[in-house]
């Protein structure tokens, strides 16, 4: 059995780990499409999704897994299912439910699915006009993709006229062009995973995520500065979780939606009951670390009995032991971060018994070094998780490290 994964940051290098446990591969029948640190060998170089898969097809792999958003959106799937070979992830189409919040907003409100009142623009002489339809100042996205930096929450009207304005001058290029104003919503955000294979929808338990740069939820919106699994719920927000995963099914089978992928949610629960704040067509980074560091089945042959159709004889399974995950960012993220910088005392982690998964990493000739904006995730299970990783966290030095320090269960 062969394999390709795409994607090169922490969220491909925990999908890697979870399939090396995995019987039914060996390790030198996994590809990669993208030379992540963690990419030992197995590298397709390509020019196109065309070319990639037509290289695919010739080397017999048998199944494309998807990390990343971008892939999606441009339809990889589409492209390498032509070729006879399946894929997990969202074809073109489905892939708007996260590349444009309008289609997203739209698919919602088409299934009674609760989310926010919403407006969506695409002229600044719009703006004071519907923003005069708000007691508060609303929440600001891009509509297409902004790499988890297309969200805004201004705290005075005069500051939302002025992101409106940036995003609509191109802030984000053609994914700002047209922009949601939506009703600011508070209380308690889950992160959901669940897998469709055309007929069936099974999730995993929610997940908390932590996306402010800062403690205390204080600084940028980034796309994500770590997570915990799972989330101990009440039973009314188990019962809404429940009752909109079941709204989600009937909405997709209605659609008649024809993929094989992951679909996130993510969620809000308000005191009125639970919201859809977004969808993404992939698995959520840092979320995602934490989750797979918990799961105890076997990842890929979840992934084959997807493909199969026959998601229905699926179980999933989790260790008892609550899993968590930091991330270590460069400094300037998630604006401008800091690269080039070398990484010292990785070793620190391994005798901690915490797994370093790699994102914004380059390596030459043995060092490693900053690359990118979320640099490491630092993932383990169990009792004392926390302590050792944040134990790890101290050791490990780059100039610039910046990580929060108040990660938990919540």
């Amino acid at each position: 059995m062969k394999i390709l994964l795409f994607g090169s940051g922490a969220r491909e290098h925990a999908l890697y780990d979870a399939i090396l446990k995995s019987p039914l591969v060996k390790k030198e029948d996994i590809y990669f499409a993208q030379t992540g640190v963690f990419a030992n060998g197995n590298i397709i170089d390509f020019e196109d999704y065309y070319n990639l898969a037509k290289k695919a097809h010739e080397l017999g792999i048998e199944l494309l897994i998807v990390g990343p958003e971008a892939p999606l959106v441009d339809g990889i799937c589409d492209i390498f299912l032509s070729f006879g070979i399946k894929t997990i992830g969202a074809n073109k189409y489905w892939a708007q439910l996260e590349s444009s919040k309008s289609f997203a907003k739209e698919f919602m409100s088409k299934f009674d699915i609760k989310t926010a009142e919403y407006f969506v623009l695409d002229d600044y002489l719009q703006v004071d006009n519907i923003l005069s339809k708000f007691e508060k100042p609303p929440v600001i996205k891009a509509d297409g993709l902004a790499q988890g930096k297309g969200v805004y929450l201004p705290k005075t009207f005069d500051e939302a006229r002025q992101i409106a304005k940036e995003f609509l001058e191109g802030k984000f290029g053609k994914s700002s062009k047209k922009i949601i104003l939506e009703k600011r919503l508070y209380g308690r955000e889950l992160s959901v995973f669940s897998f469709w294979d055309g007929k069936t929808l099974l999730s995993f338990p929610p997940a908390c995520d932590f996306k402010k740069l800062l403690d205390d939820d204080m600084g940028d919106n980034t796309g994500g500065m770590g997570s915990a699994f799972p989330c101990v719920l009440s039973d009314f927000e188990e019962k809404e979780v429940d009752g909109y995963l079941l709204k989600l099914e009937k909405a997709l089978k209605d659609s008649k939606a024809n993929f094989c992928g992951v679909i996130y949610s993510g969620l809000m629960m308000c005191n009125d009951g639970l919201y859809v704040l977004e969808y993404n067509m992939r698995f959520g980074d840092p979320e995602i670390q934490s989750v797979l560091n918990n799961f105890s089945g076997d990842i890929l042959d979840v992934f084959f009995k997807m493909v199969g159709g026959k998601l229905d004889e699926v179980e999933f399974k989790f260790s008892d032991e609550p899993s968590y995950c930091v991330v270590l960012a460069s400094e300037g993220y998630p604006v401008s971060p800091k690269k080039g910088c070398e990484i010292f005392n990785l070793d620190i982690a391994e005798k901690l018994s915490v797994s370093v998964l790699f994102a914004g990493v380059k390596k030459i000739r043995e060092k490693y070094y900053t690359d990118g904006g979320r640099v490491l995730s630092l993932v383990k299970s169990g009792k004392n998780a926390l302590r050792d990783i944040y134990k790890a966290a101290q050791e490990i030095k780059f100039d610039g490290k910046i990580y929060r320090k108040d990660i938990k269960l919540r």
